[in-house]
């Protein structure tokens, strides 16, 4: 098969699609005009006529912010390119993207950053981590949360349930509150983080000099703003702290009744 149309892939829903239906109603196009669709849940690239460009051999394909693409055989991850040539081989357990010329992967149950020439550029001694942004990332050793810079420096010691950084001047850190969660199994539907041992956890912010700025009062991570005031997320309603301290809602977001109802009672939810 060399071409395809969009009723043949996995994506299509004769309840929900028509004849129809185009490819960039089921998925999303990248810089190259290419985009990764399944068919029976085998995953390879094609162009917007349907042409395949990378045949279905993959159990996973992602589009990266690189020129290439994350993609799993036989169990592991590695990046091809376009024209299906292997850039990083398939040796990793899980890998991230290539943000700031480097790559969050895991191998070997830990985590590490390497290069597009698949060199490791930090070591792989962590337990988590998160992607660098403004020169720093956060890892995670023996359950508790530090940051490092790209040269594998120790910026701000382990002593947080999570942390990662906003910008170079701070970053949101995760601090678990007293609200043990039941049914943690109900709320992995829902956009809300919870400590390993089923805590609902909050965020605030410090600087990247480990300084307090912001209480944890966010139920997400803290990582952009509006007019210049800390965009959060209270009660399931997301706003922005003017002066730090008064939630703003923003009008524009509402929450389905149905999701309310589950919210309450699983008492995340006022």
């Amino acid at each position: 098969m060399t071409k395809i149309f969009p009723k043949d892939t996995d994506q299509f829903d004769d309840f929900v699609h028509k004849e129809t239906t185009t490819f960039e109603e089921l998925t999303i196009f990248d810089r190259n005009s290419l985009a990764p669709i399944s068919i029976d849940n085998k995953f390879g690239l094609i162009d917007k006529e349907g042409n395949i460009v990378i045949p279905f051999e993959y159990q996973k394909l992602v589009l990266t912010t690189v020129n290439a693409y994350s993609a799993q055989k036989n169990d592991k991850w590695g990046f091809v390119t376009k024209t299906n040539q292997i850039l990083i081989p398939f040796e990793y357990e899980l890998t991230s993207d290539y943000i700031e010329n480097i790559c969050a992967v895991k191998k070997n149950e830990k985590w590490g950053f390497i290069d597009l020439l698949n060199q490791t550029i930090i070591p792989f001694e962590y337990d988590g981590c998160t992607d660098f942004k403004a020169g720093f990332a956060g890892v995670e050793i023996n359950g508790k949360w530090g940051m490092i810079n790209k040269s594998n420096q120790l910026i701000i010691d382990y002593q947080y349930e999570y942390l990662t950084p906003v910008d170079q001047n701070f970053a949101t850190y995760g601090e678990a509150t007293s609200l043990k969660i039941n049914r943690p199994d109900i709320l992995a539907y829902f956009p809300y983080f919870l400590s390993k041992d089923n805590f609902l956890m909050n965020f605030g912010l410090i600087s990247t000099t480990n300084k307090r700025v912001l209480e944890p009062v966010s139920e997400l991570p803290i990582l952009e703003s509006f007019d210049n005031q800390p965009v959060v997320r209270q009660n399931y309603q997301l706003g922005y702290l003017k002066d730090n301290k008064d939630f703003v809602k923003f009008d524009q977001f509402t929450i389905d009744p149905y999701e309310e109802k589950i919210l309450k009672q699983l008492e995340v939810m006022k």
